[in-house]
């Protein structure tokens, strides 16, 4: 969760979002920071960002982008929130809530990974940018070098008999 002024964004990254019965959400595979592969590159079925941005409810959101980016620069998805939807989202349904939420899922299907990399959330409000949460894809070896070392012939060391 980061924060910018009054701002909060947060976001849970996973394997699968489902819509359950009684308007309930499951997050199926929950990363904490880290997705580690075997080697790359991979491809996976799905991976899902569900995004979240509170704000005070005395200043409800103008406008507001959501973006999720690789590294530094590589846009991977953009999200645009249409006004009225900011403008239902600030309607407060509890009178003792002292924020108001705007939740979204992004999917990608499939999700390539080539390298370790960072993917960020950021958002973007009439106030400015907010860097949100990130997670670190991690790999642990390419298939070159998984070939490389298993097509090394393997070595015994010489044991010594008392």
């Amino acid at each position: 969760m980061k924060m910018n002024d009054a701002c909060l964004i947060t976001a849970i990254f996973c394997d699968d979002i489902r819509q359950e019965v009684g308007n309930k959400l499951s997050f199926m595979g929950c990363y904490q920071g880290e997705l580690v592969v075997q080697m790359a590159p991979i491809t996976l079925p799905k991976l899902c960002v569900f995004a979240s941005i509170l704000t005070p409810k005395e200043r409800p959101l103008k406008s507001l982008t959501l973006r999720v980016v690789q590294d530094v620069d590589i846009e991977l998805a953009r999200v645009d929130i249409p006004k009225e939807n900011l403008t239902v989202s600030s309607q407060i349904l509890d009178e003792t809530s002292t924020r108001t939420i705007l939740s979204t899922a992004i999917v990608f299907a499939p999700f390539a990974i080539e390298k370790s990399t960072v993917l960020r959330l950021m958002a973007t409000t009439e106030e400015g940018e907010i860097t949100g949460p990130r997670l670190l894809v991690k790999v642990a070896a390419t298939k070159e070098s998984a070939a490389q070392s298993a097509s090394k012939p393997k070595t015994a060391k010489p044991r010594t008999i008392k």
